[in-house]
């Protein structure tokens, strides 16, 4: 299809100076790295509450910067930033600075003892280089990256809450986003249920929204895999879309079995990082759809290459963003517009608002599709003061 993305060649045979002129990938002197951890802050419509979250900024010695976001989780925020800023000092060894050459640095040091802390901080200085050389080269990333700008992505709506997990706030919940436009949305029924309650959430909330909307069901990585098996009769009247998580993804045969005696749609890779991990669920045939997080998995490049090797067996790439509805989900954005085998691209409704504050994104959402504009590298622009006003966190480091 003419109109589909196609890959790019990760390993071009071609020389640095020639990859770098087709991709559109430059070098780069990197002057500072700074980090900003926002505070956790209430949602926009006062359903869920927006997760602390970690930006980075690059910037070059001609004065150029790019943006970035790192994947993190409680107590080990400034943990991350520390990575980051420790990962920009070693790189700034290198004579000049590329996603390429970036990306084969922070596999020298993490020399095989990959976390996803440490790939959530690759990810974020990654990103923020294909930010840099999208504004070099004066394209949006996606265009780098081989895709079309122009092309409606489409995303779904998850509905999370720390708090609201009662089967009447979730119905409630399900029909103000199709009312907001929404054709697919994403629940998680085992939050403070047991098996019977959530799995009459489930049908309650399919019969709530209707059989036309994708309904998808998260079960947040069980620890018993009779637990999921279970689980997934109960549901079978309510058609999901999707089974997300049914055990942890480092349980690669329980979830195979899962998938061969449900016959539902497997979605894993939220947990986990890099390109091996993902190569070995693919090997053992244990998922349907991958969902390696935009801002954790180590990287676009190695997101692009997890997505062609997912696509040489059929399977679709869905990135996981519980990040910012910013710079992360951006970056997920132009990625799904890169690659062929893109499912839908995961938005957290209640993190939008809270995003306006200090970012224009530079893509724009009807509820059922996610639109980029033309605009260079991730497209996004970041009102700093307002940022640092949502800081409780900051750090530069002169490279």
């Amino acid at each position: 299809d003419k109109c589909m993305p196609q890959f790019l060649d990760l390993y071009p045979s071609s020389s640095p100076s020639n990859v770098h002129s087709i991709l559109g990938a430059n070098n780069v002197n990197l002057a500072k790295v700074e980090t900003w951890i926002t505070s956790r802050a209430r949602g926009g419509d006062g359903f869920g509450e927006v997760k602390a979250c970690l930006f980075v900024r690059l910037t070059t010695t001609e004065g150029l910067a790019g943006w970035g976001e790192a994947f993190i989780l409680p107590c080990r925020e400034r943990a991350v930033a520390e990575i980051i800023h420790s990962l920009g000092v070693s790189s700034n060894a290198l004579e000049t600075v590329s996603p390429w050459s970036f990306r084969d640095r922070a596999r020298q040091i993490v020399s095989g003892h990959q976390s996803l802390d440490f790939s959530a901080a690759s990810s974020a200085l990654e990103m923020a280089l294909w930010d840099i050389n999208g504004k070099i080269a004066e394209k949006p990333i996606c265009k780098l990256l081989g895709g079309d700008y122009r092309l409606p992505v489409p995303i779904y709506g998850n509905i999370w809450s720390e708090t609201q997990w009662d089967v009447c706030s979730l119905e409630n919940r399900a029909i103000e986003l199709i009312a907001q436009g929404y054709k697919a949305i994403k629940i998680h029924p085992m939050l403070n249920h047991s098996i019977t309650d959530a799995a009459n959430c489930v049908n309650r909330v399919r019969t709530a929204i209707g059989d036309e909307i994708l309904l998808m069901v998260d079960l947040d990585s069980q620890e018993n895999l009779d637990n999921a098996l279970q689980f997934a009769d109960l549901i079978a009247p309510a058609q999901a879309y999707w089974f997300e998580e049914p055990v942890n993804g480092v349980d690669i045969q329980s979830l195979t079995k899962i998938r061969d005696l449900t016959g539902l749609r497997i979605v894993t890779g939220e947990k986990s990082s890099g390109v091996a991990h993902f190569s070995s669920v693919l090997s053992g045939g244990a998922a349907d759809i991958l969902n390696p997080d935009i801002a954790g998995i180590g990287g676009l490049l190695d997101m692009l290459e997890v997505a062609e090797l997912a696509n040489l067996q059929n399977v679709k790439v869905s990135p996981h963003c519980w990040n910012s509805m910013t710079v992360a989900a951006a970056a997920m954005i132009h990625v799904c517009a890169s690659i062929p085998n893109a499912e839908l691209a995961e938005i957290y409704p209640e993190y939008l608002e809270h995003g306006e504050k200090f970012a224009n994104t530079g893509f724009w959402l009807d509820g059922q599709n996610a639109y980029l504009s033309d605009k260079p590298g991730l497209g996004i622009d970041i009102d700093v003061p307002a940022l640092q006003n949502l800081t409780n966190d900051y750090k530069i480091t002169f490279l």
